[in-house]
């Protein structure tokens, strides 16, 4: 039994798998007996477990399904789609950084999202802050045709499940469905379509006993790799023409704002479990 998650613990996993022996990895987050412990040593810990097991069956414990090589690969493809992602807004600022520092102020971020705008803005700067401001347009050139091509590999990996591949080709929606394919896959491992939605971690904190009912914020908790895919997605969906239910939801929940402190962060987030539950339904 592994109680640790990561591409590591799936391996080992596997290679106990491989000669026969039953493996079970356990998500870490959820054991208290664990995290909760003032001594923590590997030793103390496994003892924990083993006596965690003697006491509850298997369905009663967090048991994280192990991922097979091709969920293993789209994963990784999450990641480094991240990655790279994390590059450019980086190597962005850096350069936006540079035009405030030479007093240019009236160039925006907006003025960079394009090779042919950023070569033109670059020409503006004074020649002490144009070899760094080469540098880095080489950076953005090398980080923008890896994303192309890992944009390429997503679509290939969604043609091979009929679920997820569909006709819209809208970047953020691309990735978003292979994250979804990668962490939840089919979604028959959840009982109902709410369970998918907590999966995500993108519903509210409830705490109801007897006649009160509260309803808190967020919770942090969640597959980190969709969160991040799914809020962009629903954020291009508001701002495009043709936005669909959670453009409406939107619409009609924001100008609810000044009278009950909705943001416009909080009136996407409200949609997205929504969402979630319509795909798991599908």
């Amino acid at each position: 039994m592994n109680r640790s998650i990561g591409s590591q613990s799936f391996r080992i996993a596997k290679s106990i798998l491989n000669k026969g022996i039953q493996v079970i990895v356990l998500n870490p987050g959820d054991l208290a007996t664990i995290y909760q412990s003032l001594k923590k040593t590997d030793k103390e810990d496994s003892l924990k477990i083993a006596r965690l097991i003697q006491r509850f069956p298997i369905e009663e414990l967090p048991v994280v399904p192990i991922p097979n090589d091709e969920e293993e690969d789209n994963r990784r493809l999450c990641s480094e789609q991240e990655n790279w992602t994390r590059q450019l807004t980086q190597s962005k600022n850096r350069l936006h950084s540079l035009f405030t520092q030479a007093g240019l102020t009236h160039i925006t971020k907006k003025h960079l999202r394009t090779k042919a705008n950023r070569e033109t803005s670059v020409t503006l700067l004074p020649s002490r802050y144009q070899k760094e401001a080469e540098r880095i347009l080489k950076v953005l050139d090398l980080v923008e045709q890896n994303l192309k091509l890992i944009e390429e590999e997503i679509k290939e990996a969604l043609k091979k499940n009929k679920a997820y591949n569909s006709n819209n080709h809208v970047y953020a929606w691309v990735i978003t469905s292979l994250a979804i394919m990668s962490y939840m896959g089919d979604c028959k491992r959840f009982s109902s379509a709410k369970q998918a939605a907590y999966y995500v971690g993108l519903v509210p904190r409830v705490d109801i006993s007897g006649d009160s009912a509260y309803y808190g914020r967020i919770v942090n908790r969640g597959c980190h790799s969709i969160r991040r895919v799914i809020v962009q997605a629903a954020w291009s969906l508001v701002r495009c023409q043709h936005g669909g239910k959670i453009k409406e939801f939107y619409q009609r929940l924001y100008p609810k704002k000044p009278e009950f402190g909705i943001t416009n962060a909080k009136a996407i987030v409200a949609e997205i479990p929504k969402e979630l539950e319509r795909k798991a339904r599908s």
